[in-house]
């Protein structure tokens, strides 16, 4: 009787191991090795019990008995508790759980939808990169102009459409982006129809299950269809009525303050070589880093003419760093910038005036000598400014 007990307890654990691993599809590793010594011992009592030579064969089966048994019990215990536990999860847990999900995939849904529409309304086109960065996603406003019916391309095929100077310095800005550098911005040609267009990428770079995802947005700079680009920076700035006014308006307030009119060179050259449109990004892109340096408050910066700005600035420090940088011919002044595949370094001439003050030149007359200066500096074959009273 024994036997068949012995039998039969070591083949209900080889059962009990079999339905806790299918059953709930989980391998424990403890598990693994108890049925292994199990089998094993089961094997050494059975057919090598001479081996062991300090046992006799009737205590060693007695001790593998009660080893077997006491095996059987703590899978069955354990078995036991699993089915415990699944049971505790009554109707009104799944019920409960059933309303969770089906609210997490509401919620889903309506972001899902919120964010479609969201595109609709986008005047920008936008870009999903995959995650290798072998391919991206357009929205129906950048396939439509490049004419495509599969919204899906490989980044080769998206390469083509830019145009051949601006490719490898798009592939470049692109691949630099990471986490520490998440924002992307860079301005390329892409090919519209039989023409090329200046375009503005703005992106980011997000993390999701630890993977790098990148989505941009894409907008043509043509100001007369899209009026809010980097270009218009430079249209709306004020003129030099406007900057009158504001002398006019500071000398009442007796702040000492210098007056700064630029001149871009060498614009026209770039006009000749690359285009009026490259010429103008270019002027775009040097006024936000003036405006950055010397002068973030609002109507510090004036267009006069097409190439020639003037710059109230009101900050001593400001005033300090930028006649320094003027001193050294550093790059605050002298700027690299770099559109698309064009790299030039945009440089200027200036004349600057101070007003005290108790100054009581005529506001006309301040200006016309803020020109005179201007007119010195681009007379100077030595140094690209000239400062009266300064």
């Amino acid at each position: 009787m024994n036997d068949y007990l012995y039998y039969a307890s070591f083949g209900a654990i080889i059962l009990l191991f079999l339905l806790s691993t299918f059953l709930y599809k989980k391998l424990r590793i403890w598990k693994l090795i108890l049925i292994i010594l199990t089998i094993a011992l089961f094997i050494m009592v059975e057919f090598f019990s001479g081996a062991i030579s300090f046992l006799d064969e009737i205590e060693l089966r007695e001790l593998s008995q009660y080893l077997i048994y006491i095996i059987l019990i703590v899978l069955a215990v354990s078995f036991k508790n699993k089915i415990k536990i699944t049971q505790n999860l009554t109707d009104y847990d799944f019920f409960e759980l059933e309303k969770e999900l089906e609210h997490t995939k509401d919620t889903s849904e309506l972001l899902r939808k919120r964010f479609i529409n969201t595109i609709g309304l986008l005047r920008e086109g936008l870009i999903f990169y995959d995650e290798d960065m072998n391919g991206l996603f357009l929205t129906e406003e950048i396939s439509r102009f490049l004419l495509l019916d599969n919204p899906q391309l490989s980044m080769d095929k998206y390469q083509s459409y830019i145009h051949s100077e601006d490719q490898s310095s798009y592939l470049q800005t692109v691949k630099k982006v990471s986490r520490k550098l998440p924002d992307l911005l860079h301005k390329y040609r892409l090919k519209i129809g039989p023409s090329y267009t200046w375009v503005e990428e703005k992106g980011k770079l997000f993390t999701h299950d630890n993977k790098d995802y990148l989505i941009s947005t894409i907008t043509k700079l043509d100001i007369k269809i899209y009026p809010e680009t980097s270009i218009q920076i430079v249209d709306s700035l004020p003129n030099e009525d406007e900057l009158t006014n504001t002398i006019s308006q500071m000398r009442k307030d007796k702040k000492p303050f210098y007056l700064a009119m630029m001149h871009l060179t060498n614009v026209p050259d770039i006009n000749k070589r690359f285009g009026r449109d490259v010429g103008n990004l270019m002027i775009a892109e040097y006024i936000k880093q003036m405006r950055y340096h010397f002068a973030r408050e609002n109507n510090t910066i004036f267009r006069i003419t097409g190439i020639q700005f003037a710059i109230l600035i009101t900050d001593e420090q400001r005033y300090a760093n930028l006649h320094r940088a003027l001193v050294s011919g550093g790059d605050l002044i002298n700027v690299r910038i770099n559109i698309g595949g064009i790299l030039q370094i945009v440089y200027p001439n200036i004349g600057i005036i101070k007003n005290d003050p108790w100054d009581n030149t005529d506001i006309s007359e301040f200006i016309s000598l803020s020109n005179k200066a201007l007119e010195e500096a681009i007379r100077n074959n030595k140094q690209n400014y000239s400062i009266f009273g300064g």
